[in-house]
């Protein structure tokens, strides 16, 4: 399952590299891209994987994001959480060790 449409992630990726780094502009292409994009999925997760990843259930995950305010972010539309904000939401409010 992917995480996200590759094609609009790559278009999100390369507007913002563009964006911040006009002199890459000409050195960037799909493989570079494609890296990038390979190397931030594994960072993102959605609801479900973002509970179980915390070893809760989805109804736990979302009463606790709203409660304690887990950082997500939203991009193209689509709410995703990342392994670090997680890890340190669980560090911060869980048992260490435990993840």
């Amino acid at each position: 399952m992917e995480l996200l449409d590759e094609d609009k992630l790559a278009k999100f990726v390369r507007s913002i590299v563009i964006e911040m780094k006009p002199e890459l502009k000409s050195n960037l292409n799909s493989a570079d891209v494609k890296k990038m994009i390979e190397a931030s999925s594994r960072e993102w997760l959605n609801v479900g994987q973002s509970a179980n990843y915390l070893g809760v259930s989805t109804t736990t995950f979302r009463e606790w994001r709203k409660k304690y305010k887990i950082p997500s972010y939203t991009i193209e539309g689509v709410t995703r959480w990342k392994k670090s904000d997680l890890d340190s939401f669980w560090k911060r409010r869980g048992v260490e060790g435990y993840l």
